[in-house]
């Protein structure tokens, strides 16, 4: 085994998914909404990056119709205004809804979107998806190793969104955010608008999950849309348990946790093919056992905790 790789492999991988459980935290740990659809917003940035910095279809294998060829910051930003107009147009009619109307009608939305991306060829090649995308500055970083560079580049991005939310959530305006998780008619009675919060905590924390799938494209250099599934969503949910809502410590304990755990197993040499897919049938009920001790016990509660004692 290559630990080296395996280190790098696990800081790129866990700080790229760290950014979707850090404003799953925002959304729920502080504000608390139940957001299933977050791999939406994840993949609205990864592929609005692929069109915006692809260049126009060349051959006759290509569908889609929208080819910009423009620079990868460009393509960054434009993930994330992405996710905003995406966040955006499904808060209207999702943010009227509570508890679990809330929940089930955002895991709606990210369906209907998955089902766009694999059934609209002109959008993305649809189930064909694209492939061998270059990756940024490959030829400029020969100085260093470039996959260090990148996981380098990922945990950067990870830091700079953590110390955001960290300045937010020691605010008043997160405390008001928790006040609207605990008790949204005491929230309203004190004059406070409880659905204003949820659509500025609903708006500014898409932009970052959206900017996370265009790492994410970066990292994998595919835009396939299996890669895009609920999995997504619930290996983040599964971090934040883990972790412990409301702390973005402890959330970024948990997809460290779980993208290591997954990483070891993928690890592990296998010899048939029929023990490689019992071994991945095996990790997802691996991950759900873990999940239940960690409910059990809650060795990262006291991360929570903490943390409310400093805000409170």
């Amino acid at each position: 085994m290559n630990w080296a790789q395996l280190v790098i492999t696990v800081v790129t991988v866990a700080s790229i998914l760290g950014v979707l459980t850090l404003a799953l935290n925002m959304q729920y740990g502080h504000a608390g909404m139940i957001n299933f659809g977050l791999v939406a917003y994840f993949a609205a940035g990864a592929y609005t990056y692929v069109l915006f910095t692809q260049p126009p279809p060349t051959s006759s294998l290509d569908q889609y119709l929208i080819g910009l060829d423009l620079p990868v910051w460009v393509g960054f930003l434009g993930a994330g205004l992405a996710g905003l107009v995406f966040a955006a147009i499904t808060g209207w009619p999702t943010l009227r809804l509570r508890g679990e109307y809330f929940a089930l009608t955002t895991f709606a939305f990210a369906e209907v979107f998955h089902s766009f991306i694999v059934n609209e060829q002109r959008f993305a090649n649809g189930t064909r998806g694209m492939v061998g995308l270059e990756r940024p500055l490959r030829d400029q970083i020969t100085f260093m190793d470039y996959n260090l560079f990148f996981a380098a580049a990922a945990l950067l991005f990870l830091v700079i969104v953590y110390l955001i939310f960290e300045r937010i959530v020691r605010s008043p305006y997160g405390r008001a955010l928790e006040a609207l998780r605990d008790d949204e008619l005491a929230l309203t009675t004190v004059g406070k608008q409880s659905s204003r919060f949820r659509l500025e905590v609903f708006l500014f924390t898409a932009p970052f999950a959206a900017m996370a799938g265009a790492f994410y494209i970066w990292y994998t250099t595919l835009a396939l849309p299996e890669i895009f599934t609920a999995e997504v969503t619930f290996v983040v949910w599964i971090a934040l348990i883990l972790g412990g809502e409301g702390s973005n410590r402890g959330a970024l304990v948990g997809i460290f946790l779980v993208v290591l755990f997954e990483e070891l197993v993928r690890a592990i040499p296998f010899t048939t093919i029929r023990a490689a897919q019992v071994a991945a049938s095996l990790e997802v009920v691996a991950l759900g056992l873990l999940l239940i001790i960690f409910l059990r016990w809650q060795p990262f509660a006291n991360l929570t905790r903490v943390r409310r004692r400093t805000t409170g």
